[in-house]
């Protein structure tokens, strides 16, 4: 059984960008004269970063144990994802620059009609990322030609697809 977790230091950024988005749309409807549609808009802004601060320090508290039969999702909304229920596999790619150079990956998984994203800021990704391939080798699932490019992006060998 591993242990995996999403470290401090990858996830600080958003906590900055979190709490000075939050800090500064909620400063313009405190300087700002009371006008409702800037209120309104600054509001709405101010919540988004509020939730995404939460979503983030969610994440920093979740450990994900990962086995043989499958992931354990702990420090958070406790869940268990058993392999042998896999019936849906992604890995999605996102750039953040028009080179293609810097982004993240996210890892996809739906088992039993319930669906758990992991992105590849956590530690121990590929681990995770190898199982879940070997889950659904095992299972006997398609894999889209996007998912197939980036598992082999990781270096991790696939099957080729039945014909």
């Amino acid at each position: 059984m591993t242990e995996h977790r999403y470290p401090a230091s990858r996830i600080l950024g958003d906590y900055l960008l979190g709490g000075a988005g939050a800090a500064m749309s909620a400063g313009l409807i405190a300087l700002a004269p009371s006008v409702l549609y800037i209120d309104v808009i600054c509001g709405g802004l101010t919540a988004v970063f509020l939730l995404f601060t939460m979503r983030t320090a969610l994440r920093h508290r979740m450990r994900i144990r990962a086995d043989a039969g499958g992931l354990t999702v702990e420090g958070g909304p406790a869940r268990r994802l058993r392999w042998q229920e896999l019936d849906g596999l992604t890995l999605r790619y996102y750039s953040t620059r028009r080179n293609r150079k810097d982004g993240w990956m996210t890892l996809r998984l739906k088992a039993g009609g319930r669906p758990l994203s992991i992105d590849s800021h956590l530690e121990g990704f590929e681990t995770v990322a190898r199982l879940a391939v070997e889950a659904a080798r095992a299972r006997g699932l398609a894999l889209d030609a996007t998912t197939r490019g980036n598992f082999a992006a990781l270096d991790i060998a696939l099957p080729e697809p039945p014909r």
